[in-house]
């Protein structure tokens, strides 16, 4: 294994993790000896990619990854804006971009519809892979056993409808890939239904791209939403995954 490899093993597990790691924890989650995670931190430590905490032992990552993330992510949005404003527009409601974010799903960007939708979805706000269409959308598009590892042990419920079956779930990502879309009855917050799907962008970073809007219009508009989403992702099977949609909201609200 070459040292970049060691470096990017180390990094993620640090990103992951979204707190500190010691030595011997950095080793578990890696895989690596401890010898070789000690070196490859002294390199990183050099560069301030990762910084010792100093109330306790172990390690996070440090000010030298953001000129890195600061110019991916302005690339992310602009690659990405116009796109976002035509679909609020087509849909006449939020259209919005996420991202992997560690074992979450994060928002990065959003298009207001004229009816905004407020104190609901944030730029920066994190979902839960399991229960929401974007984080669905983002692991299904990786393969199966990965998508596996993402997911904790038990699913943990945030409304009635959020999906909290290990099996289930699975089921319901296989389903994902083959449609191309992913849906969200009310599965992270009571009154708020949309639908996503998953690519990878213009800067060749995997993204979703979701429409978002209340309950109360989601039986009229979530065809809508589905085509606006088939003008920026050709690779959706329109008619199989009208049929996962409609099966999805009757068997969330019925």
């Amino acid at each position: 294994m070459t040292t970049l490899s060691r470096a990017s093993l180390i990094l993620d597990a640090l990103a992951e993790s979204r707190g500190r790691l010691t030595l011997s924890e950095l080793a578990t989650r890696t895989g690596l000896p401890r010898s070789s995670v000690h070196r490859t931190i002294q390199d990183l430590e050099s560069e301030l990619y990762v910084v010792r905490t100093s109330d306790r032992p172990g390690y996070t990552l440090g000010p030298g990854v953001l000129k890195f993330g600061l110019a991916g992510h302005l690339q992310l949005l602009s690659a990405n804006r116009s796109k976002l404003v035509s679909l609020a527009r087509e849909t006449n409601e939020n259209a919005e971009l996420a991202i992997f974010n560690g074992r979450e799903a994060v928002i990065v960007d959003q298009v207001a519809s004229p009816e905004r939708l407020i104190g609901v979805t944030k730029v920066g706000r994190s979902f839960s892979l399991h229960a929401s269409c974007i984080g669905k959308a983002l692991l299904a598009s990786l393969p199966p056993v990965r998508a596996e590892e993402l997911l904790p042990d038990a699913l943990e419920r945030f409304t009635d409808t959020t999906v909290v079956d290990r099996g289930d779930l699975l089921a319901e990502l296989d389903v994902i890939r083959r449609v191309g879309i992913a849906v969200d009855i009310e599965e992270h917050d009571v009154g708020i239904c949309a639908v996503a799907t998953a690519m990878v962008g213009p800067t060749g970073a995997l993204q979703a791209i979701a429409v978002v809007m209340p309950t109360r219009r989601f039986a009229a508009k979530g065809a809508a939403a589905l085509w606006g989403l088939k003008d920026l992702n050709p690779s959706i099977d329109a008619t199989a995954a009208k049929a996962h949609l409609d099966e999805k909201r009757r068997a969330g609200l019925g």
